[in-house]
């Protein structure tokens, strides 16, 4: 059994890797390989010729960020659970904004048509210049809600950061 977990974090990677480990024991669980992957590029090259348990996946990631992995991943794969991980304390689009950068509000349906068209172009693999390429990035410029948008696209629970062992370990648990 192979069970992915996707953090640009070395430190939050090593912890999910010990609660997983932590919850195969308990459950008497030896076959389980736990793969790390520092970005979701690493994640789609490691993951070929796979079928994992299930995957974690961090939102805010160098090269390919955690809600573009997910749309490419789930395009191959819909039934594997990805599990995103999220920071309580950061708003991931708070993050993206950048200083000196004006957005315009778009209403609701226009927001959804657009980022409808990128998650496209992402699970496509197409890159259009001067137009958004990633869905974290569609998600900050159009102010929509990461984790919503997550589960939109098929993300099957939430962990928090920082990490609470026990309950990461009882969501983590649900997909052994």
């Amino acid at each position: 059994m192979y069970v992915f977990c996707v953090d640009d974090v070395d430190g939050h990677r090593e912890k999910i890797q010990e609660v997983i480990e932590s919850a195969c024991a308990k459950k008497g669980i030896t076959d389980c390989t736990i793969i790390g992957c520092c970005d979701g590029v690493d994640f789609l090259k490691k993951v070929e010729g796979k079928t994992p348990q299930f995957v974690t996946m961090d939102l805010n990631m160098p090269n390919m960020d955690g809600l573009s992995a997910l749309v490419r991943y789930k395009r191959l794969k819909p039934s594997v659970p990805v599990i995103i991980a999220s920071s309580e304390n950061e708003s991931v689009v708070g993050r993206l904004n950048k200083p000196g950068k004006t957005f315009t509000i778009v209403d609701p349906e226009k927001q959804k048509e657009l980022l409808a068209k990128v998650i496209d172009r992402v699970s496509k693999g197409i890159v259009e210049p001067k137009k958004m390429n990633s869905v974290l990035e569609a998600v900050a410029n159009l102010r929509m809600d990461p984790i919503a948008v997550a589960r939109s696209c098929g993300a099957k629970g939430i962990l928090v950061k920082p990490y609470d062992r026990d309950k990461t370990a009882e969501i983590l648990a649900r997909f052994l």
